[in-house]
């Protein structure tokens, strides 16, 4: 069976998508955010899988262990039955993806002229083939 699709590039596309060690032990990074960002578009943790290409039992251990790190849950969910489930960020978990989406901005505002040589780099060895 196929992958699905990875999601969407976020408009900016950065080039610089960061892991941040917090503190021993505690990691944020682009899947985290990109899982985060995807449970917030779709408002269930079993949809922002299958958009990602990720097990819902994968998400689901993901999405704990932001809410066992920060202490506090970053996302919240709502049980199924006839009005049906699903997911939200808190707002620990909107301020999470913000800061991080910022930290993402300014590392890729501040290395913009590397990045730009990097590309010329590769530009080069394209156009030699």
């Amino acid at each position: 069976m196929p992958r699905p699709a990875p999601p969407p590039a976020p408009a900016r596309s950065p080039a610089i998508r960061p892991r941040v060690y917090l503190s021993p032990g505690v990691a944020v990074g682009p899947g985290k955010i990109d899982l985060l960002r995807q449970v917030d578009a779709t408002r269930s943790i079993s949809a922002a899988a299958r958009a990602m290409g990720m097990s819902y039992k994968r998400a689901w251990q993901l999405v704990d262990v932001l809410n066992r790190d920060f202490g506090s849950p970053v996302v919240t969910t709502a049980t199924g039955g006839r009005g049906g489930g699903g997911a939200a960020l808190t707002p620990l978990g909107r301020a999470l993806v913000d800061r991080y989406g910022a930290l993402e901005d300014c590392l890729n505002a501040a290395t913009s002229v590397e990045l730009a040589a990097l590309r010329r780099l590769l530009a080069r060895r394209r156009a030699a083939r």
